[in-house]
C-alpha cells in the first residue's frame, strides 16, 4: 500500500494551523484532510526538534513557536480586538453628541 507524503511546507502549515487555532487537532485534521494521528505526530516532531548550538545557525533559521506561544498571542489579539471595538463605539457616541449639539446652537 502506497502511503501518502505530504511536503515540508504543507506540514509545517498544518502545525502552525493547529497550533494557533481553538478547534480541536481532531477538526484541524479533519479540515485539512489528514488523519489525526498523522497531525498529532507532525506537531510532536515539530515540538522535540533539538535546538542548533551554533547561536547564527539559530538566528538564521525561523524558529517555531510553541503553542503556548499561540495562545498567549490569540489572547492578546483578542485583548486588542476588543479595546478596538470599544474605541469604534466610543468614537460613534462622540460623533452623534457632537451633531446633537452642533444642532443646539442653531
Amino acid at each position: 500500500m502506497k502511503r501518502n507524503r505530504y511536503d515540508e511546507s504543507f506540514k509545517s502549515e498544518a502545525v502552525k494551523l493547529a497550533l494557533s487555532s481553538e478547534v480541536s487537532y481532531t477538526e484541524m485534521a479533519r479540515d485539512l484532510g489528514i488523519n489525526y494521528k498523522t497531525l498529532c505526530n507532525w506537531i510532536k516532531q515539530t515540538m522535540t526538534k533539538p535546538k542548533p548550538n551554533n547561536p547564527k545557525t539559530s538566528t538564521e533559521q525561523s524558529k517555531t513557536p510553541s503553542k503556548q506561544d499561540y495562545q498567549a498571542l490569540e489572547r492578546h489579539n483578542r485583548a486588542l480586538q476588543k479595546e478596538l471595538d470599544l474605541r469604534k463605539r466610543e468614537i460613534e457616541f462622540l460623533k452623534k453628541a457632537s451633531a446633537y449639539f452642533a444642532s443646539l446652537k442653531q
